[in-house]
């Protein structure tokens, strides 16, 4: 009786923030029209528990971590032995899972292929044909499919231009019969100095395509170019 009597009060300590209590906590920091909820729970290291939490309003939702024991609260752990943020850790297997949910019911036309050789490895590369660092990856675009098949999906971070640009390149691409076609299509749009016509892109098309990176963005993919596995998404 005794060890059981010793090992509630142990649970009881471990577990003191409750849910009830994270999402008070978050609650009084967001205000009213966030909608808060705890989504997971395990143990992270020394006694102290990494929880999820989702925040939402509606329109978008994203998860966030927190650590706690007792009645203590933290934003973070650093093992200094092993050089890493439990934080950064658990984010990270968040995002990929969050992105790999997206990538798995996610629409053919909305994924260019490059490459198809079943002995390489398949990367998604998410992109902005706005973005420098996008054009620089397109710039050696050659050279990466020489190591692996790419998997494009156009996730914009920048402004109109850019989601309308992003139409433009899947309407084009949608009827390119070679790699070599699609990246000719992907270097017209991602020139610096290429200009969309006036009403060349309807408003509607454009909503399409913010729909498709928000929906990524709340995945997890806020910058871009964002490179990740195929292999990683299919687990």
């Amino acid at each position: 009786m005794k060890k059981i009597v010793l090992s509630l009060t142990a649970a009881c300590a471990m577990f003191a923030a409750t849910d009830a209590q994270v999402v008070d906590f978050y609650s009084q920091m967001l205000g009213e029209g966030v909608k808060v909820s705890v989504t997971g729970r395990k143990p992270a290291a020394g006694g102290i528990e990494a929880i999820t939490v989702n925040l939402s309003n509606g329109e978008v939702s994203q998860d966030e971590v927190i650590f706690a024991k007792d009645d203590l609260l933290f934003p973070d752990i650093i093992d200094l032995k092993e050089h890493k943020s439990y934080l950064q850790d658990i984010k990270n297997e968040i995002t990929m899972k969050n992105i790999s949910k997206a990538y798995k019911n996610e629409k053919k036309e909305n994924i260019i292929t490059l490459g198809s050789d079943s002995k390489k490895p398949t990367i998604v590369m998410f992109s902005d044909p706005e973005c420098p660092y996008c054009r620089a990856e397109l710039d050696r675009i050659e050279a990466t499919l020489k190591e692996s098949n790419v998997n494009v999906i156009l996730t914009p971070v920048h402004d109109v231009s850019s989601l309308q640009k992003s139409f433009l390149i899947y309407k084009d691409a949608a009827s390119a019969k070679t790699d070599s076609d699609k990246i000719q299509i992907l270097r017209k749009y991602y020139a610096s100095d290429y200009t969309v016509a006036d009403g060349a892109v309807s408003e509607e098309n454009v909503k399409t395509m913010d729909e498709l990176r928000k929906k990524y963005a709340a995945a997890g993919v806020r910058s871009v170019p964002y490179i990740v596995n195929l292999s990683d998404l299919q687990k």
